[in-house]
């Protein structure tokens, strides 16, 4: 058995301590055994790593491996650490140091993330991160567009719009470089890559992130994995809101494949990729954990 305890994660970019739809929400199940599942929906982004923290000490002290799948891009475009002036390898562990390095969160969920997206497009010199909140309290963020739009003294964004895996698995998806508005997703990237590069650093050797340590199962105690949870069925499971549906889903969906999951990790559609492609998945872009 690869693993014996999967964490689905639902996060949130909220300004504000919420619960329910668009907050934080946690899942943790034995993939084998009863049908058991705890779910937790924490009110901050700190309360959501304390939880998971404490589920994964749980699970290590009794020497189960824990798979942790997020709803969350756990990389950007290959080639934004260049442009961002990151020269460490890999380029996608230096995003996450100056993410973590940047980002500040309270435990009311008050950050800085529009000024953090500011600050870099403005040292790049590059329209990378667009879609600050159209409130004139956010006016003094002007190398962040509300739209897509050019920015005087920027220069356009020459990255892809949508990573590797984004482009394979579905249509409709939505740009990592776009902060607000419907759908967006980037908030969510900001602050999340923040907090997971702390929890990365302070578990070392324990925990891999895949595919970043490479294909196949690292085999390590604890494995991190961004996933999609609308890649799995949910619409059947009672819930107090599409996020607690979709959370559980990817549990039960984790759990019902266990005995392929070593699929999953080389999957079909990123092996026959290039060479050239497969390094930028690798090193920098990631992949979706069921996007085979």
């Amino acid at each position: 058995m690869l693993f014996d305890t999967v964490i689905s994660v639902d996060w949130s970019a909220a300004s504000t301590p919420k619960r329910g739809t668009d907050s934080c929400w946690v899942a943790a199940q034995r993939l084998r055994g009863p049908r058991r599942l705890t779910l937790e929906n924490p009110a901050s982004r700190y309360e959501t790593m304390a939880i998971i923290r404490e589920l994964v000490d749980q699970e290590l002290s009794a020497g189960r491996r824990t798979l942790i799948a997020i709803d969350l891009s756990l990389g950007f475009v290959a080639g934004t650490a260049h442009i961002l002036g990151l020269n460490q390898k890999p380029a996608w562990r230096a995003t996450w140091r100056e993410l973590e390095r940047r980002i500040t969160d309270s435990d009311k969920n008050l950050n800085n993330r529009i000024a953090v997206a500011n600050d870099l497009n403005r040292a790049s010199g590059i329209r990378l991160f667009w879609g600050r909140p159209a409130s004139s309290s956010f006016d003094q963020y002007q190398f962040v567009p509300i739209r897509n739009i050019a920015v005087d003294s920027l220069a356009p964004n020459p990255l892809p719009r949508l990573r590797v895996s984004e482009r394979l698995a579905t249509t409709g998806m939505q740009s990592n470089w776009q902060l607000v508005g419907q759908g967006a997703v980037g908030g969510q990237v900001l602050t999340g890559l923040a907090h997971l590069s702390t929890f990365e650093r302070n578990y070392d050797d324990a925990i891999a992130v895949w595919p970043f340590c490479g294909l196949g199962d690292p085999g390590t105690p604890v494995v991190l994995v961004e996933t999609w949870h609308s890649l799995f069925p949910f619409e059947h499971l009672r819930a107090s809101c599409r996020d607690e549906a979709q959370v559980r889903g990817t549990a039960e969906a984790l759990r019902a494949n266990r005995d392929q999951l070593d699929t999953w990790f080389a999957p079909p559609s990123l092996l026959v990729l290039s060479k050239r492609e497969q390094r930028s998945v690798i090193n920098e872009e990631g992949w979706t954990f069921g996007v085979l």
